[in-house]
């Protein structure tokens, strides 16, 4: 065994698992594990007891949330323990959450052992290489970010435009309310409502108030200019 062997917590309650993780890191000279834990609450106490350089979390532990709460928890206690977790999901949800809640990274279950081993090293060196699927799923995951970014940036560039009756009027059409209740709930005639609403149409170049509603919803707007339900 090395002087300074890779220490390592595994949080796990599948025996198969169990087994097969301790077989293959047990007989590796710069590897040492320390323990295993079978719940978060151990995994995150333990973890801040023994301070392994490597914390190895099964996803399949834990309902998925608690899960990427143990690791974001761990993460914010203790930043210089580096995560690892293994699942059976191949979800881009579930692998995104992973890594936003600090995993350096995520490997499903049947990865090679030589992946499993080499993972382990470059994440005790700090220098966890993220593979081609998942530096293809970040991309991705990026792209839509700033795509989201630029949407949100160039509706709020035209929301700034629009009269605070008229944010409203979009507000009551994202709650669902029909135009003639808004007539009603507004007290304003047919004739003003249509003034209001073509000013809107002109300056979002569109004809469905109902999208434009839902796409301020979407984005936040409404939650952005009032504080309370209407």
């Amino acid at each position: 065994m090395s002087v300074n062997p890779i220490r390592m917590l595994i949080a796990t309650d599948k025996p198969q698992f169990k087994e097969y993780l301790n077989t293959i890191l047990s007989h590796e000279p710069d590897m040492k594990i320390l323990g295993f834990v079978e719940n978060n609450v151990s995994a995150i106490e333990q973890s801040l007891k023994l301070k392994p350089n490597v914390f190895l979390f099964d996803l399949d532990l834990e309902p998925p949330q608690a899960g990427f709460e143990t690791i974001q928890t761990l993460t914010a206690k203790a930043p210089q323990i580096r995560s690892i977790v293994f699942s059976h999901s191949t979800s881009d949800e579930s692998i995104i959450a992973a890594f936003e809640a600090g995993a350096v990274d995520y490997l499903i279950k049947n990865s090679s052992v030589t992946q499993t081993l080499a993972s382990i090293r470059a994440a005790a060196q700090d220098q966890a290489a993220i593979r081609p699927e998942i530096a293809k799923l970040i991309r991705k995951e990026f792209r839509l970010l700033r795509s989201e970014k630029a949407t949100l940036i160039s509706t709020l560039n035209i929301v700034y435009k629009l009269t605070p009756t008229e944010l409203e009027l979009l507000k009551l059409f994202a709650e669902g309310k029909t135009k003639n209740q808004i007539l009603a709930l507004k007290h304003i005639e047919p004739s003003t409502f249509r003034t209001h609403m073509g000013n809107v149409r002109k300056k979002f170049k569109t004809g469905s108030f109902h999208d434009l509603a839902a796409r301020l919803k979407h984005l936040g707007i409404f939650e952005m200019y009032f504080s309370e339900p209407h």
